[in-house]
């Protein structure tokens, strides 16, 4: 298998990043940053395209429904204007 052959890179390279980009969202969650949203959407539609490219069609729903959530979540919080 090639480091850099497509499916290595759905199979391992990416959900790695991946995972690691949902972390630190949830990190700038927790200190309350508005970007939280923003890196939540990025990792929402990377989790969409890996789970669509594995066949789990139900999980990359769900991750339709979260980004939808994290794209909600970036506009109410600019609409009250909390801390950015």
């Amino acid at each position: 298998m090639k480091i850099l052959s497509p499916d290595f890179m759905m199979t391992h390279l990416i959900p790695w990043f991946l995972t690691i980009v949902s972390i630190i969202g949830a990190v700038l969650n927790i200190k309350k940053k508005r970007s939280s949203f923003a890196i939540y959407t990025v990792a929402n539609i990377g989790w969409i395209a890996v789970n669509i490219y594995h066949g789990i069609y139900a999980q990359a729903a769900l991750f339709l429904v979260f980004t939808g959530l994290s794209t909600w979540g970036w506009i109410e919080w600019g609409k009250r204007g909390w801390e950015s």
